[in-house]
């Protein structure tokens, strides 16, 4: 869709990140120890770095990437990782983290058995008065879009946090409209992401009409929030560890 346009998606996905930890972290970010799995771009490595977090350690599956983020960011550790295989030989020698994110990762894992990996893997991190933060999309029911994409049920999505003694805490819908709904059928679905595209490829050529038009779409994202309005989209989740759980 073009940096100008972009800018408005990351833009509110860092309102809902900063209104959850204002909400779920009791302590100064200089404190707090961050595990950012899918680190990628590092566009969340600044958001920490901006926010004073001291004791960050950012997990990516690319190699290329991790390289990349070791120059630029050399006060953070990077680690080559894949977060469905053993991270405890690679992390062993850290403490469990405050805040864990995982934004964008887990429906790009098609198979079931590997995301219950991940998040047993993921658990194993969590400080006890940790907190768990995903961006992911939900639907009614399983539904892969693509070969590389799977949304899943919400129902099974959560029980397969209950049974690493992880509790949904909260939520947040992200996006109404500025991000493209996903309804779980195809035939509206493609048609609607092949819309969407021929609409970035428009919008790329006019950076003042691109940043018009998700000012726009994000202002109506904003009041159908305020009305209690829902559509399937991405959500902002947090989860925490419970210590009554038996594992």
């Amino acid at each position: 869709m073009g940096p100008a346009y972009n800018g408005e998606i990351y833009a509110r996905r860092i309102d809902a990140l900063e209104a959850m930890l204002a909400r779920h972290v009791h302590k100064p970010l200089e404190q707090v120890r961050v595990l950012d799995i899918g680190c990628g771009s590092g566009f969340y490595t600044r958001f920490w770095q901006a926010g004073g977090v001291r004791d960050y350690v950012g997990v990516d599956i690319s190699a290329r990437t991790i390289e990349h983020l070791t120059g630029v960011y050399p006060d953070y550790q990077f680690v080559h990782a894949d977060v469905t295989e053993s991270l405890s030989g690679i992390l062993s020698a850290v403490e469990p983290f405050d805040v864990i994110t995982i934004f964008d990762v887990l429906y790009h894992i098609v198979d079931d058995q590997r995301v219950e990996s991940a998040i047993e893997n993921i658990g194993a991190l969590i400080a006890a008065d940790g907190q768990l933060f995903i961006i992911d999309q939900l639907c009614k029911h399983d539904y892969q879009v693509s070969k590389h994409v799977k949304y899943r049920n919400s129902d099974s999505y959560l029980a397969m946090f209950g049974r690493r003694a992880l509790t949904l805490t909260d939520r947040e819908l992200l996006f109404h409209f500025l991000v493209p709904p996903i309804t779980g059928i195809k035939i509206a679905d493609l048609p609607l992401a092949a819309l969407f595209k021929v609409f970035g490829l428009f919008l790329q050529v006019n950076d003042r009409l691109a940043g018009w038009s998700a000012s726009k779409l994000r202002q109506l994202d904003d009041r159908l929030r305020a009305r209690g309005v829902t559509v399937p989209n991405s959500e902002l989740l947090v989860f925490a560890c419970d210590a009554n759980a038996d594992v």
